[in-house]
């Protein structure tokens, strides 16, 4: 039985209650004593659209990114208040399709339940971390990222012809998404002889969205040269030869954000695996979410976290499919990774307590306390036998 729409109510009360009440005891990252975050290069493309900059000097990848700034300076009330207004928006409207998505898919009310528990509260969430630095084009990602799986499900693939181009003007990472699907399209078409995908749609889709990164990387250039996609991939990749602890920190990063939701499934999914559409288009955009935290820049939870509307979805699917009994253990183990107790603590002036969230910049026995830490939980959920009495 499908959980009643009007529950879409109840969270998205949920979710404003949880934007006003980290606005006010969330202190904001202060950007003027952390120069590194990409909070001060979106400030400069709000001060061009509000007019407070006559020409359009933004580093790379950052000059792309231009939609968030673009709608946060139609406001013109001040950097931080505009775009906590942006983010409050699209908060509601990611949490909305988010939910019709789950709905779609059909997912019990515990386990909606807990993604959306998970999704607001985390501390590298929808709300919390955007609380913290509110100054980023991260939130409308999860609008889109739902909302194209969620149009691949009903395979309105026309609405992916202004999806594509809308997305790749909020974060570049989108392409990813649309190539990766492209592919998929061409296999399953192929092999299943269905037709299920609109090959046509899904290929113009993604043109308009190579287009339109194009048409901004031309119209507002980068004020500096910087790595090209490849370069930087390829950047990434030769960091984790020199360094291979950094495949432990990108696991870390993976149980941080997910908890063991994300082992869990994918366990599942590798013993029962399926020409299911659903299920296979999940997985995919899941790795490729993944993948981008390993090679898309230095800050993999935050990254990993973005791709949050495919691999919890991915996860919560798998675990009803798999019928996973130890729910509210499952549950109570997990809550210490939202951090609920406390707030993020401001880098400029709490660098070294600031690093100790992150497992890609923590110490290296942290990193192996959380991979230790994942490791208990799955044992204890996965055991059949554990908490019986003996005879």
């Amino acid at each position: 039985m499908r959980v009643h729409h009007w529950w879409s109510l109840f969270f998205i009360a949920l979710t404003i209650g949880a934007f006003l009440f980290y606005r006010a005891y969330q202190p904001v990252l202060t950007y003027e004593f952390a120069e590194a975050f990409d909070g001060n290069d979106y400030r400069l493309a709000y001060d061009f659209f509000t007019g407070h900059l006559t020409t359009y000097e933004v580093p790379p990848p950052f000059h792309q990114r231009i939609l968030v700034p673009f709608i946060a300076s139609i406001f013109n009330n001040g950097l931080i208040s505009d775009f906590q207004k942006v983010n409050l928006v699209f908060s509601i409207l990611s949490v909305y399709v988010i939910f019709l998505l789950w709905r779609k898919l059909g997912l019990e009310f515990k386990w909606i339940m807990f993604g959306f528990i998970w999704l607001i509260f985390h501390w590298s969430g929808l709300i919390r971390l955007n609380a913290f630095d509110p100054v980023t084009v991260d939130v409308p990602i999860y609008l889109f990222h739902g909302a194209l799986m969620l149009f691949l499900l009903k395979r309105k693939f026309n609405l992916l012809l202004w999806l594509a181009p809308l997305a790749t003007a909020q974060k570049e990472s989108f392409i990813g998404y649309m190539v990766v699907l492209t592919a998929y399209a061409f296999w399953h078409n192929r092999k299943e002889q269905d037709g299920f995908f609109n090959i046509q749609l899904i290929l113009t889709a993604t043109g308009l969205a190579v287009l339109t990164k194009l048409l901004i990387t031309y119209y507002f250039p980068a004020a500096t040269e910087g790595r090209g996609t490849f370069v930087m991939l390829a950047y990434q990749a030769k960091e984790l030869l020199l360094d291979p602890f950094e495949l432990l920190r990108w696991l870390a990063a993976i149980s941080v954000a997910y908890g063991v939701i994300i082992w869990l499934a994918s366990f599942h999914f590798i013993k029962t695996r399926s020409v299911d559409v659903s299920r296979n288009l999940l997985a995919l955009f899941t790795i490729t979410s993944l993948a981008y935290g390993l090679l898309a820049g230095g800050d993999m939870t935050r990254i990993i976290f973005l791709g949050f509307p495919f691999v919890m979805t991915f996860g919560l699917v798998e675990l009803q499919r798999a019928g996973i009994q130890k729910f509210y253990l499952l549950a109570f183990l997990s809550l210490p990774l939202l951090m609920l107790h406390s707030s993020i603590p401001d880098p400029a002036f709490q660098w070294d307590l600031w690093r100790q969230w992150y497992p890609e910049f923590a110490e290296q026995k942290l990193v192996i306390i959380l991979l230790a830490y994942t490791c208990l939980i799955l044992v204890l959920v996965k055991s059949p036998t554990l908490f019986k009495k003996r005879p």
